[in-house]
């Protein structure tokens, strides 16, 4: 405008000088006047634009300069913490803690701007030991420099371990991982699966004509421009964040996080270098914490990103592709109540993709806490125990699991199943955990069917006693060996071993020495469809009612048979009455029909969550309360016969040495159960106090040898569960206790065992005494059709003849 102003004065002086010149009839003064005029109007006129100028550049430039910057208007989601979830006295299992997210907002920039920077990033994460954010499932080997497919690639290995146990079962060994044998049959199906998992993936990215790796690779580089001067793993960085993006639906009310909880030494070089990286912020968000690392991990579970296909399911319950939800365990069944409502910041942002400013927010809204029926210090003790206890038995690479609960109320107290797992590193860790021979992510004591054994003995005795076919002074001769049937003649352990009997017993000295021909007898008498019906109304072949996924079991049946295509033989109820045959129950079920016994018929379901408390108001939107699945009352004197045989198990049988210190009262039942080509699995299922139980306990040890080391399992949980009574209800008289034990000689008047110990001893030490072994012939003609003039015998299905 100035410019235009002075040139049209220096034009109009130019023609009135000309004119003068020409003798317009105006003379010098005259002239001299007006050219006077026209420089002072030049002059005001360049004094205004230079002032002018000054007060847009100098004056108010800051301001307008913000002005436009303030440009591009941005909305996007706060993330809610989730709910925690607690013990029954509010210890936390999982809770959150704050940490630092990076996340990129949608801005203008071109392909080779938002790849550079991505590289940019992800340097700064992975070399600070972090990960990204990112499913692609393609992986550069640098050491062979080949591509492959994560589903699939990657197994040469697995392949030849499997070899080396086709060929030679020592080479296995040698070749397996030093702290973990792999399963080749794991691994040869988690291969089947990943296979089937990428041809998917294929499918729905339409990349079926693409037969490796490489040719994906430049078909994505090719998609989102990625220039050739960036190494293989530089693109694969590149791609496999620019893949994600796309299936996150990033976009300018969408941002994308490439990674979670990164470090402070990441978070300040992003700060320091924020010019180098437009568009990238970094946000505060909650990240899940297990307080106890690998506690609970069965029940608890995990959390994860969410996936493509969950997010289709849960985006109108208000989801977004960034958010985390639960994946098994605890944290799937509470995903309802656990989540947060999330909160959202609409600011302005510059060109550059920095915030500017918050122009409206709305706050987050955490989701609610999750009380269990847990209690964390005895999950601690049984955990500590369980682990103690199987490698002492089996060693380190031993199995088994352990459950307590309340039997009036079903309230799980604790549950336990070895080996375990660390939730936080569940994906780094998945393949290995899959592969592993021993199963670390099986739960067993809700996943696992193992035969009871002679922990089902009780359950015969109450059906025998409630059916009417003895009588609480029933007595039985136990003849040594069970000659009913000729071609199948069992025998007690105690007569195989040594030719004596135990004599003439009634019910409740039958369970105290465990007395196999007694049961033999029970069973026959009765029948399978009766001794099924009682295992049925006490909860053995179904299922708990419990919030996590569990087996229901096998009940030994005629129909069983015929389903899998097999003959069920009248011979067969003898050892389904000891707790052989076909049954097969989960520690769970064997801990909730103990339960069912000492509520005289009233079974329980099982549960591990007591309520869900509202997050501001600490009112309960969840609470449950005990409910009952099924109702036999029995009588009050097969309680007592049948209670009163647990108690002789612990005082004079087989688990003595576990209790013989013990300061209270405990009944139980041990149980080992043949296992084909192995060491048998012992078990053990129990209550305490005897006069008024409070707490049920059952534990399987698989390939245990003695079920010393179930009972101890028990031993310590009782232990603990009475110690952490006394400190709750009488936190003074425990404190003065400690200190009164502290000052003593360490010894605790335990029997210890070792490693050794445990693998030496024998059947007897195991003082069952009731082992029912087939006779030579007997053992021959298993299988065989019986002929008229013969008794049908028990059929070869029996996983072992035998039970303690």
């Amino acid at each position: 405008m100035a410019d235009e102003a002075a040139a049209f004065e220096t034009n109009f002086l130019i023609l009135e000088i000309k004119r003068q010149k020409e003798g317009d009839g105006l003379d010098g003064k005259g002239f001299n006047n007006r050219y006077i005029i026209v420089l002072a109007l030049i002059g005001v006129l360049v004094l205004a634009c230079v002032i002018r100028l000054f007060d847009l550049q100098v004056v108010k430039g800051e301001s307008y300069r913000q002005q436009a910057e303030q440009r591009l208007l941005r909305a996007y989601p706060v993330k809610a913490p989730r709910g925690e979830i607690l013990d029954r006295y509010g210890n936390p299992f999982v809770e959150n803690e704050m940490g630092y997210a990076i996340q990129f907002q949608k801005i203008d920039l071109s392909d080779d701007e938002l790849n550079e920077e991505i590289l940019a990033v992800s340097r700064l994460v992975t070399e600070d030991g972090g990960s990204l954010e990112s499913e692609f499932p393609v992986f550069y080997d640098e050491k062979n420099q080949k591509w492959g497919f994560v589903y699939t690639d990657g197994q040469e290995e697995l392949e030849e371990v499997k070899k080396a146990e086709e060929s030679d079962k020592q080479a296995i060994k040698e070749a397996a991982d030093s702290e973990e044998e792999i399963d080749a049959d794991a691994a040869a199906t988690l291969k089947a699966e990943q296979e089937k998992k990428l041809q998917t993936w294929k499918e729905e990215n339409k990349l079926t004509q693409y037969s490796d790796a490489r040719q994906i690779m430049e078909y994505y580089r090719s998609k989102y421009a990625v220039a050739g001067k960036y190494t293989e793993q530089e693109l694969l960085h590149i791609v496999s964040v620019r893949y994600d993006m796309e299936k996150s639906n990033f976009s300018a009310s969408n941002p994308y996080i490439i990674a979670r909880d990164v470090s402070d030494e990441v978070v300040q070089q992003l700060k320091e270098r924020g010019m180098d990286f437009p568009g990238v912020e970094v946000e505060i968000e909650p990240i899940r914490v297990f307080a106890n690392g690998s506690m609970a991990a069965h029940i608890l579970g995990r959390t994860g990103k969410i996936y493509a296909e969950e997010y289709q399911e849960l985006k109108d319950q208000g989801y977004g592709m960034n958010d985390i939800v639960g994946k098994d365990g605890l944290e799937k069944v509470l995903e309802p109540y656990l989540k947060g409502k999330d909160g959202y910041k609409s600011v302005s942002m510059s060109r550059s993709g920095g915030v500017t400013e918050i122009l409206q927010s709305q706050p987050v809204e955490p989701g609610n806490y999750a009380k269990l029926t847990l209690d964390m210090e005895l999950q601690a003790a049984m955990e500590e125990s369980l682990e103690k206890n199987i490698t002492d038995a089996v060693g380190k690479n031993g199995a088994g699991g352990a459950i307590a609960i309340v039997p009036s109320t079903g309230e799980v107290l604790a549950m336990a199943s070895y080996p375990t797992y660390d939730p936080s590193t569940f994906d780094e860790d998945y393949e290995k955990l899959v592969q592993a021979k021993s199963k670390p992510l099986f739960n067993r004591v809700l996943n696992g069917t193992y035969s009871p054994g002679s922990t089902f003995k009780p359950l015969t005795a109450i059906a025998g006693l409630e059916s009417g076919v003895i009588q609480p002074d029933t007595y039985i001769q136990d003849k040594g060996k069970y000659t009913y049937y000729p071609s199948y003649q069992p025998t007690c352990l105690i007569y195989s071993s040594t030719g004596a009997t135990h004599g003439t017993i009634e019910v409740s000295e039958a369970l105290g020495v465990s007395c196999n021909y007694f049961f033999f007898e029970i069973g026959r008498l009765m029948g399978i469809e009766t001794l099924d019906e009682y295992a049925s109304y006490f909860g053995l072949g179904e299922e708990t009612g419990i919030e996590l996924p569990e087996s229901k079991g096998l009940l030994a049946s005629p129909e069983h048979r015929e389903e899998i295509g097999e003959e069920w033989y009248p011979g067969d109820v003898l050892q389904a009455a000891i707790g052989q045959s076909d049954n097969l129950f989960t520690p769970a079920q064997l801990a909730n029909y103990v339960a069912t016994l000492l509520n005289k018929g009233t079974r329980y379901k099982l549960h591990l969550i007591s309520e869900v408390v509202d997050y501001d108001t600490k009112e309960a939107v969840y609470k449950k309360e005990p409910e009952i699945l099924s109702e036999h009352p029995i009588a009050d004197t097969t309680f007592e016969k049948v209670t009163n045989g647990m108690r002789q198990v612990v005082t004079n049988g087989t688990a003595r040495a576990a209790f013989s210190t013990c300061e209270y009262k405990v009944a139980g039942k041990t149980g080992t159960a043949e296992v084909p080509d192995d060491a048998d699995n012992v078990l053990f299922v129990g209550f305490a106090p005897y006069e008024n139980p409070e707490i049920v306990v059952a534990v399987v040890i698989e390939h245990g040898a003695s079920s010393t080391y179930a009972a101890k399992v028990a031993r310590d949980v009782f232990d603990a569960y009475m110690e952490l009574k006394e400190e709750r209800e009488n936190p003074e008289a425990a404190e003065k206790k400690k200190a009164e034990e502290t000052k003593k000689p360490e010894s605790t008047g335990k029997p210890k065992a070792t490693a050794s110990s445990s693998k030496s001893s024998s059947r007897k030490e195991d003082a069952e005494g009731t082992k029912a072994t087939a006779s030579p012939t007997a053992s021959a003609e298993r299988g065989k059709a019986p002929t008229e003039t013969e008794a049908p015998n028990a059929s070869q299905n029996s996983a072992g003849e035998g039970t303690l």
